[in-house]
């Protein structure tokens, strides 16, 4: 299944840039001026298109102007929906850098963005976080003399800080050097404390390499090269099955706990939620971090490590749940409250989860769990598949998350290997 990318640029001629860099990995493309798009039916022209490129004509905005541009064209491409984001820039980083990075991460709820600046083919390369063009650095190249962006320092972090205060890692030529999963290794431990990682590129292998690196990420920043290698990434991940299944349980039937440790015997990473916290809003709080941070280490898309699912269920073991429903009877808590404190703690896990790993394909064992998280990520339509198991189909949901490969299951529903089953289906 082809990855569905919707880019926004900040000028015209940058935007055929990167649509011509993924039209040489067969994925149509089409520019769409913002200012220009009252004039057709927005949703319809996007149907039969693979990257839709959104020119917001920023470049020469002040930056609270070209923000407030960009975070309008990366609504509109959520809502169509799509499955990776790209914010364009200049190859040099002339324009508004900081500010349009951090308008689409907060426009699309994303806490890291991967930052290529490279562009090889075009002479331009990054080494130790220093900008070239044609192996000059970028403060003694013609650009250095720009009339409206003079470009007097050639270290990436320090254009971008000139708006963004957010922090920014990097991954430097000698990670690259290491291996791909060295890179993604260094790449998940960045993304626990930086809003940017910036990557070094020295040649169309750097940018191969790095392409295959963030193949699994929502959300990229820079110049257009990266689009001329990311087609064979997703086609390459999605051949070897990297991309793991998110498999979330709520139910508390014999059958899904049975499921449950079917998996966990078979040694899949099974991780359990202690219910009994949702009543103290810190140790909540705490919690729900402390779900999404295990789900994300455990779900690392490398071919050496990360799993091909990974289940989060809510406490089954009748002490746990005796315990929860005394404790919140205690407190006040009717049975609904508590039930819809746990759902919304599972739906908003699964929402992050899905948002900052690029995972689209989900199973949901529980009715009431299946509901919420439909709600939660506004799965607008769904397509019935094929059948797993009585009652139980394999669907396409779609949602302004992207595509889903889906399965909601009742809880009291399927064999004692049918979640495994089902993420072998998805």
């Amino acid at each position: 299944m082809k990855k569905r990318i919707g880019v926004v640029a900040d000028d015209v001629t940058g935007a055929n840039d990167i649509g011509v860099m993924f039209r040489k990995g067969g994925y149509r493309s089409a520019v769409f001026p913002l200012c220009l798009l009252s004039l057709c039916d927005w949703k319809k022209e996007c149907e039969d298109l693979d990257v839709i490129i959104i020119d917001t004509d920023s470049r020469f905005d002040n930056p609270k102007t070209a923000a407030g541009k960009v975070a309008q064209a990366a609504a509109l491409l959520q809502e169509l929906p799509c499955d990776r984001y790209f914010k364009k820039t200049c190859s040099v980083f002339r324009g508004n850098i900081g500010a349009e990075f951090d308008s689409m991460q907060d426009a699309l709820g994303i806490s890291c963005s991967m930052v290529i600046a490279g562009f090889p083919g075009n002479g331009r390369t990054t080494v130790d976080g220093i900008h070239y063009v044609y192996g000059t650095k970028l403060e003694d190249s013609q650009f250095r003399t720009d009339p409206i962006h003079p470009m007097d320092t050639s270290f990436l972090p320090a254009i971008m800080h000139r708006q963004t205060e957010r922090k920014i890692g990097q991954i430097t030529w000698k990670d690259l050097d290491q291996g791909l999963d060295y890179v993604v290794e260094k790449k998940e431990e960045l993304k626990k404390s930086c809003s940017y990682i910036l990557f070094d590129i020295r040649s169309q292998e750097d940018l191969r390499l790095t392409a295959r690196a963030v193949a699994d990420e929502t959300s990229l920043c820079g110049s257009s090269a990266i689009g001329e290698e990311l087609p064979a990434a997703f086609r390459e991940l999605e051949e070897e099955g990297l991309y793991p299944v998110f498999l979330l349980a709520g139910s508390l039937t014999r059958q899904s706990i049975a499921q449950t440790e079917y998996l966990r015997a078979k040694g899949y990473p099974v991780i359990t939620f202690d219910t009994e916290a949702i009543f103290d809003e810190e140790a909540f709080a705490r919690e729900e971090e402390r779900l999404v941070q295990e789900t994300l280490k455990a779900m690392r898309f490398t071919p050496l490590m990360g799993a091909p699912m990974v289940l989060v269920h809510s406490a089954q073991q009748p002490e746990k749940v005796k315990g929860t429903k005394e404790k919140g009877q205690r407190l006040g808590f009717t049975h609904e409250e508590i039930g819809k404190r746990i759902s919304g703690c599972l739906c908003r896990v699964t929402r992050r989860v899905l948002t900052e790993t690029g995972c689209r394909k989900l199973v949901v064992a529980g009715g009431d769990t299946s509901a919420a998280v439909t709600g939660e990520l506004e799965i607008y339509r769904m397509e019935i598949g094929e059948e797993i198991e009585a009652g139980v189909p394999v669907m396409t949901g779609k949602t302004n998350l992207g595509e889903l490969s889906l399965v909601l299951k009742s809880g009291s529903f399927g064999s004692e290997s049918f979640l495994e089953k089902a993420a072998h289906y998805v």
